[in-house]
């Protein structure tokens, strides 16, 4: 049976080598923002690249991986400046400027557009303007206009219907318990039923189906009223009150909880404070690490589980401070936190959002670990693979999965043999508690060949199939600096795969694989259409729930050649090719 070439595989794939022997590892396939999320320590702050424009009260929004922080404040003017941060390069450039310079509004994004809503222009000035900007085409449109002047205002989005939340009325001079809809879609505002408490630049987010206001500013300065609101119902409830009561700080939902850092307290002094709000406990959880830099009316975003805390300054007074250009990052501490659609089958071998017992799965969330490593041979017990990193652990249908990788974004971990089939939990446990049950799918099998995007060429997505030479059977040249060539009819190529049930004999997995062996369920495997032979089906050797399969090119027809098979009777889903010469 053939032993994978390592060095072969560290080339294409980055796979580790581990124990002196093949070992897989798949925590090099996390996303951009898992891995940007990985280099962060739960409970920590980080400074990114310093905004180019300098300013407080910005308008912000999210799309993708990138931060639009429009507009703003510096203790001179007014801006329309439209810069945009990419998260996963860490880099800034522009867009079109808001056509009305303003700060401190409303923003919020509904169908990748941004909407900018209300704000002020200087002392005692603030508009009901509302325009929204498309990243796609780099324009702004002017929409229905808010119903009231108001500014020193944020909002939440709950079903694609944006709700602004209390604010600052100029003309009176008070703190407002407004609370206004837009429907992007129609255009037209409504207005809601009022806060308890009028107040300004209060935290608010999203936590379910509930928007919470976090404290904010009223006449009597900052207070520490927490209120939530349901739009169903159109009503809203007194919640815990907020430990430090601070008005225009930053904030953003993580794992259920709404964060709050920095802002203005209620002597009208910047403060560094991070704290926590859990809806599900109606409870704050304080200490955690503070902001690097006070700051306050800073713009806010949540980006791949990070908040995102850009400029401000050292006071909410207009046209005054000390202003800042700060990018602070911070990953929230905290329970771990599954993302929805964020267990699938490993990404590498089909991203399928069923598994299977046996198989590798990937897990993406929040605070899922308190730091970033994959297993070692420490953490072997002969050859058992071990089944807690650093005390994170995952449970799939009561079994515990063998556990190879762990950041705070993401986890790599293998189902154990036996996890029972059907609609099963995953829960995952850290040091610091426990996750909300994950539902998920757990199929008798869930077969997928390896097919990493690098193996996508001119549109066509090709499986690993690696010569008994170390090359691989792709069309010549097609990745810089690896070997390969088509495969010739009657040549060997050695296919990889996970999902694909039990062996005979046994091997359990999370034990390095010590022996030959055989599928227990019948394969049948074609190339072009054509049967080809399977010499042999089994796990590979040294490892632990990676599939080998040794196949004998047949007499397809040269060129770009279907790799199709059924398991047990049913066909494989993937649409996967393999090249083939004369």
């Amino acid at each position: 049976m053939k032993r994978i070439p390592p060095a072969a595989l560290w080339a294409a794939f980055s796979f580790s080598v581990l124990f002196g022997q093949d070992n897989i590892s798949l925590n090099n396939l996390a996303s951009a923002a898992s891995a940007q999320a990985g280099s962060i320590a739960p409970d920590s702050w980080v400074l990114g690249t310093p905004m180019p424009t300098a300013r407080k009260g910005p308008f912000t929004g999210v799309i993708g991986t990138r931060i639009y922080v429009i507009g703003g404040e510096t203790d001179s003017a007014v801006l329309n400046v439209n810069e945009i941060y990419d998260t996963a390069t860490n880099t800034w450039s522009a867009g079109a400027p808001m056509p009305t310079a303003r700060w401190l509004g409303a923003s919020a994004v509904v169908n990748n557009v941004l909407y900018a809503i209300g704000g002020g222009n200087a002392p005692g000035a603030a508009f009901n303007v509302v325009e929204a900007y498309d990243p796609a085409t780099d324009t702004w449109v002017t929409k229905a206009p808010m119903p009231m002047v108001n500014d020193n205002i944020y909002a939440a989005v709950e079903n694609n219907i944006i709700y602004v939340i209390g604010g600052f009325s100029p003309s009176s001079g008070s703190r407002l318990a407004t609370v206004l809809a837009y429907n992007p879609a129609s255009n037209l505002w409504s207005v809601e039923t009022p806060l308890k408490v009028g107040k300004s630049s209060s935290a608010v987010g999203l936590v379910g189906s509930t928007i919470i206001a976090a404290s904010g500013l009223t006449g009597a300065g900052a207070t520490a009223d927490n209120e939530g609101y349901n739009t169903a119902t159109n009503s809203w409830q007194a919640l815990a009150p907020v430990p430090t009561a601070a008005q225009a700080s930053c904030f953003g939902v993580s794992g259920g909880l709404l964060y709050i850092a920095g802002g203005e307290n209620t002597a009208l002094q910047p403060v560094s404070v991070t704290q926590a709000y859990s809806l599900q406990s109606n409870s704050w959880t304080t200490g955690f690490a503070a902001m690097p830099h006070a700051a306050v009316a800073p713009g806010s975003a949540m980006v791949g589980g990070l908040l995102y805390c850009l400029g401000g300054a050292d006071t909410g007074a207009e046209l005054k401070g000390n202003i800042y250009n700060y990018v602070q990052i911070y990953q929230p501490g905290g329970p771990p936190s599954i993302s929805p659609g964020g267990v699938v089958s490993a990404s590498a071998f089909g991203q399928f959002a069923s598994i299977a017992p046996g198989s590798w799965i990937e897990i993406y969330g929040a605070n899922l670990a308190p730091d970033t490593r994959g297993w070692t041979a420490a953490d072997f017990t002969g050859t058992q693979a071990p089944t807690s990193l650093d005390g994170v652990s995952v449970s799939i249908g009561g079994k515990q999965a063998f556990m190879d990788y762990i950041n705070p974004g993401q986890i790599n971990a293998l189902l154990s043999s036996d996890t029972p089939t059907g609609a099963q939990q995953i829960t995952v446990t850290s040091p610091a508690g426990t996750s909300a049950a994950y539902n998920i799918n757990v199929n008798a099998v869930e077969p997928g060949f390896l097919a990493p995007p690098s193996f996508i060429i001119n549109g066509v997505a090709y499986a690993v199939a690696i010569f008994t030479d170390g090359a691989y059977a792709l069309p010549t040249g097609a990745i810089a600096g690896v070997n390969s060539r088509p495969a010739k009819p009657g040549e060997v190529v050695t296919l990889y795969g996970v999902g694909f049930g039990p062996v005979t004999p046994g091997i359990p997995a999370g034990q390095l694989v010590q022996q030959t062996n055989m599928l227990s369920l019948p394969l049948q495997l074609s190339i072009g259409g054509v049967p080809a032979q399977v010499l042999y089906d089994g796990l590979a050797p040294s490892f632990t729930g990676l599939y080998q399969l040794n196949v004998m090119v047949p007499s397809a027809a040269p060129g770009n050649a279907a790799l199709t098979f059924t398991l047990n009777g049913v066909s494989g889903t993937q649409t996967l090719y393999i090249a083939v010469g004369q």
